[in-house]
């Protein structure tokens, strides 16, 4: 990334210490082999290189005849402002290596090659200057690795500004081809590393309050009992049996769990297992086992204010980025100093920082006995709790972001990223980003929430938050679709959001409940439709349903707040129900960038739930999430710094790096199974999806943290703090036939009456709909009243009982391409190739099924093609028929440039008139291979057929082609993301894909191979085939940037839809 003599500061070596007892250790070759380089010869193309660029370097990148092609556009300031690159090189202390490559250039210039280290100071290993000219010059040297083993050393060239050329050197394109490095000998080489230890019994290392649920989790070959031992007087205070093996797929473990909630004598304990030799970490059971985690956890935010000098012992600084900032485009300059850095940078983001204020203030409201006037803050001791304190630092800042016509600045930040360095040590000019609607709703929904919360602590300050809430409300309102995303010359964090929907609700919400408007109210009703849920940056929907759902005197029979309840509850049977199949009891079977913040946002559901239905199931849930957190995880890690035996010790965060230690009381992203950065991919390369987590400062994908993972730590904390039962709160719903508030046998009684004589007894359109509690859908019947004696009697747990499978499982007469009765199945026989030359690697199509559609013949009877239609973000296309084609002996979809005007580009999409329900589904399908992109083959349906948000996907990601991404949705609830490895380059023939949809479940296949199931809140509404493909925006972090190339085509052989189910012997 940077060039051999760049020095970042002494301290940043310190910054990349690793933890042994969590890092995933790489299998150590056992022989001097071959070449470590990919993709050497360039034979595909420009696939394992990549470019850095900054301070105005600019390049292009290709290959031509088998070479690479580098094109220099811009040098830009220094050597490495255009840098070829290729990460995570292995090299080992003493061993020799032989270095070779082909170099030439269109003009003559100085270049530099070196193999470096990626991250700290950026220390060069072997280093050489060449002079290059369009003759080619073959480099071939030998040079031992005299440092410390580095796997994940970084090859480089520095192709930017070299003092050695010319001023006004033109544009010119370098030429790369066989590069080797070889590893010639290794007699001198320790391979003695081994696997890093991995503690059997994982527990809470904080420890548990003494009347929680108490959960450890054993991996290995455990024995039939384990027991909990006084850590003082080393007597076993409880032996209990442990549960049944659990095979864990996504750690690669057998697991046990054993339950000692029965313990609540306070003390610290560890627990042993027979069979198994070292016993747990040392845990405390208590009232506050925590310690000062809650206050630590807010205090981190008082370390990362901005602006001002901070008081500590470690990480104290003079104030920091006091200057005035240009608002970008323009020469206009404003005063935006203050506010919180939000992360391992030193950026200020609108839509990040409200997030955190809601966690923080919610966490507050849950629980404020919990907050003291004593943490440690310059106001401590003023006589408003600290968080309060804390907080409005945050929103004085965010005041100032406001502009004069109520909209506000999405950001402020430097153009580029510093180095690792304390941040009165960043001095890069200041930039002020362009207004967006997110950030301007995000923005009124803090401030009606300041409003709230201040209003008896600073009245004049309430007002002043409450004027900005409205001035900002009434902007988004008449610009609700202002975007945002970086310009070419900025690249700090984006936080782009191209579906305002979310954010327009909860800032409505939140005003309704700031002032009691109704007006406020019929907006949040009006784009409640689906509705982003969630509790992210991104997908705010859950805030606003919380404002409703907490707010003093909400009429709790609206419609408002029913749907409100009915989301934030269906959500937290779904996430209870994941938790429960799961060894370590987290909410998730697949984790991604930012996962602990996503478990930690869980747990706030499942605990809201707790609190609107007295459910222990869902606080046992939550408190599950909040003790993965803190050990309860295959990693054996407490994920925040400075708590726990095993914790992390190098953060991705600027200051922990320049001081070489920890800030106390941070969590890190967590584990991200999609390996997205360099360090992940040297250290986690081999390892299973639920441990792909390095404690390495360079791991930024899963060692980062920011102001807005910390604030639902605090705000999950809040929410578990009380374990009293709660009652539920008494509504007149299901079974209340008479609508009196309660259910009870008169209820029963009344419908068996209506039933027998409906001239002399009559019921309520409401109490009638309460009363279809028996194969809801089909009207009222006496089964009604049967189902609501068995829940009185216990018979039942809840109501209504079942439902009308033939009103949720079909909406319009399916087509039927059957011949015959019988169950024999008939199969075509696979080609090798069709026209196109295409190898066909998947199983037969299924001719016999249900429905067939075979578009090798060259047409399409099921299916039509989308023309004009468009779903927003994140799609960066509308969907048209000339994308589409059967011209080439098979369907074919094309993403290509867009001449609408709408969009950059444009997708192609294919959907079938009927609606189907269950069966299987399955097509031939070749994948495209580029970043950004989507192939896809899944079933929908939604709101516009007025039905709940129903679907199933396979999804291909262009930006990895050999794994394949399985969902589902079930009335708009998703986040049930399974990536399979597949084995095999989907983009390099057709292959087989299909799901079996069941009642009861949903199995994956590839290739007629079962690949995944899933058994929770499984979708009901017959719904649409459909195939697209399109390209991303906003969603870099997901498909990684699209990189703007066209035409790319996704190719389908034939689909098949078989009520039967799956036809594979």
């Amino acid at each position: 990334m940077k060039k051999n003599s760049f020095k970042r500061c002494a301290a940043a070596l310190a910054a990349c210490m690793m933890m042994a007892s969590a890092m995933p250790v790489m299998t150590a070759p056992v022989m001097a082999a071959g070449n470590i380089i990919k993709n050497p010869d360039f034979e595909s193309g420009t696939k394992s290189w990549g470019v850095y660029n900054e301070t105005g370097g600019k390049y292009s990148l290709t290959s031509e005849n088998g070479k690479l092609a580098l094109t220099v556009l811009n040098r830009g300031q220094v050597a490495y402002s255009v840098q070829l690159n290729q990460p995570t090189i292995r090299l080992y202390k003493n061993g020799v290596y032989r270095f070779k490559f082909d170099i030439s250039s269109t003009v003559d210039r100085y270049v530099e090659a070196m193999i470096q280290m990626d991250g700290g100071d950026y220390r060069s290993y072997t280093w050489k200057g060449i002079e290059i000219s369009p003759e080619t010059k073959t480099i071939d040297y030998e040079f031992v690795m005299e440092e410390e083993t580095d796997i994940m050393s970084k090859l480089c060239f520095n192709c930017g500004l070299e003092k050695q050329d010319p001023a006004d050197l033109p544009e010119h394109t370098i030429y790369l081809d066989n590069v080797s490095l070889e590893l010639v000998d290794d007699s001198n080489v320790d391979y003695s590393e081994t696997q890093a230890y991995e503690i059997p019994i994982n527990i809470n290392q904080l420890g548990y309050k003494t009347d929680s649920r108490k959960i450890a989790v054993i991996r290995g070959e455990a024995g039939s009992t384990a027991s909990v031992v006084n850590a003082d007087t080393k007597e076993k205070v409880y032996t209990g049996s442990v549960g049944s093996a659990i095979n864990n797929a996504t750690a690669n473990e057998t697991n046990y769990q054993f339950d000692f909630s029965s313990v609540t004598t306070p003390g610290k304990y560890y627990i042993e297992c027979d069979g198994i030799t070292d016993a747990s970490y040392t845990f405390t059971i208590g009232d506050n086992p925590y310690g000062n985690l809650l206050d630590d956890s807010v205090r981190m935010l008082y370390l990362q204010r901005c602006g001002t000098q901070i008081v500590d012992e470690k990480f104290g600084h003079k104030e920091c980025h006091t200057s005035t900032a240009t608002i970008y485009g323009t020469n206009e300059t404003i005063d935006v100093s203050g506010g919180w850095h939000d992360a391992g940078d030193y950026g200020r983001y609108i839509v990040a920082a409200a997030k955190a204020v809601a966690d923080v203030l919610y966490a507050y409201q849950a629980d404020p006995t919990a907050y003291s006037d004593n943490i440690g803050i310059p106001e401590s001791g003023n006589g408003t709790p600290d968080v309060l304190d804390e907080v409005r630092y945050e929103l004085e800042w965010m005041l100032k972001m406001q502009a004069s016509d109520g909209g506000v600045y999405h950001k402020v930040s430097c153009d580029t990223f510093p180095g690792y360095v304390m941040p009165e040590k960043e001095t890069r000019p200041l930039i002020v980003m362009p207004k967006s609607t997110t950030a301007t709703a995000d923005f009124a929904a803090s401030m009606a929430m300041a409003y709230e919360f201040y209003k008896n602590v600073d009245a004049s300050f309430a007002e002043k938050c409450l004027d900005a809430a409205k001035k900002a409300y009434e902007w988004a309102k008449a610009n609700p679709s202002v975007t945002y995303t970086n310009p070419a010359d900025v690249v700090t964090g984006e936080y782009g959001d191209r579906n305002p929907k979310d954010e327009l609700y909860w800032a409505a919400a939140q005003m309704y409940r700031a002032t009691g408007e109704a007006s406020y109210l019929a907006d949040a009703e009006a784009v409640s439709d689906k509705l982003k849920a969630g509790l992210d940056w991104s997908t705010v929907g859950d805030y606003g349903n919380i404002a409703l759902l907490t707010m003093d005197g909400i009429d709790k029979n609206s419609s408002a707040y029913t749907k409100a309840k009915s989301l934030v509850v269906a959500q937290a049977d779904d996430l209870a129900a994941i938790a429960s199949e799961q060894a370590y009891g987290v909410a998730t079977e697949s984790y991604h960038w930012g996962s602990n913040m996503t478990i930690a946002n869980y747990g706030i559901i499942l605990a809201q739930a707790y609190k609107l239905t007295g459910e222990q199931k869902y606080l046992d849930a939550a408190q599950g999430q909040l003790d993965y957190l803190l050990g309860v995880n295959p990693l054996g890690t407490c994920f925040v710094t400075g708590y726990g035996t095993a914790t992390p010790v190098a953060p991705h965060h600027r200051p922990s790096m320049a001081v070489g230690a920890p800030m106390k009381g941070m969590l890190v992203g967590g584990v991200n199974q999609n390996l997205e950065d360099n360090a992940a991919l040297a250290y986690c390369a081999d390892a299973a999806p639920a441990k792909c987590w390095v404690d390495n400062a360079e791991s930024y994908s899963t060692n980062e943290i920011t102001i807005y993972w910390n604030s639902p730590l605090t705000y999950l904390m809040s929410m578990t703090a009380d374990s009293a039962p709660i009652v539920p709160p008494v509504e007149a719903d299901w079974g209340d036939a008479n609508v009196d508030g309660t259910v009870n046998l008169a209820d029963a009684i009344l419908i068996m009456q209506v039933k027998a004589n409906p001239s002399k007894y009559t019921i309520t359109t409401e109490g009638e709909k309460n009363a279809d509690v028996n194969q809801t859908g089909n009207g009222l019947t006496n089964a009604d009243a049967l189902s609501i004696q068995k829940y009185l009697l216990g018979l039942i747990k809840t109501l209504p009982e079942s439902y009308d499978s033939s009103q949720n499982t079909t909406t319009t007469t399916t087509t039927t391409r059957r011949t015959t009765s019988t169950t024999t199945t008939t199969t075509t026989a696979a080609t090798t190739a069709n026209v196109l030359g295409i190898n066909d690697y998947g199983t037969p199509m299924n001719s016999n099924a249900t429905a067939v559609e075979d578009f090798r013949d060259g047409s399409s009877k099921l299916f039509f093609a989308s023309d004009g239609w468009e779903n927003g973000d994140p799609f960066d296309c509308g969907w048209y028929k000339k994308n589409t084609s059967l011209d080439k002996g098979c369907l074919t979809l094309t993403i290509d440039k867009d001449t609408s005007g709408k969009y950059n580009y444009s997708g192609a999409e294919y959907r079938t008139s009927d609606h189907y329900g269950y069966g299987y589904y399955e097509t031939s399908m070749q994948a495209i291979k580029n970043d950004g992109v989507v192939s896809s083959f899944f079933t929908y349906t939604g709101p516009s057929e007025d039905n709940p948000w129903d679907e199933i996907d396979i999804e291909i990601l262009g930006k990895d082609t050999t794994k394949v991404q399985l969902n589902y949705y079930t009335n708009g609830v998703g986040n049930h993301e399974y990536m399979y490895d597949l084995g095999f380059d989907a983009s390099q023939g057709f292959h087989t894909y299909g799901f079996d949809w069941q009642p009861d479940h949903i199995t994956w296949y590839v290739d007629g191979k079962a690949v995944y199931t899933a058994y929770n809140n499984i979708p009901k509404t017959a719904s649409r085939i459909m195939m697209n493909t399109w390209p991303g925006r906003g969603v870099n972090e997901w498909l990684n940037a699209y990189n703007g190339k066209t035409p790319l085509t996704a190719y389908y052989q034939w689909v098949t839809y078989d009520s039967n189910g799956p036809h594979h012997k």
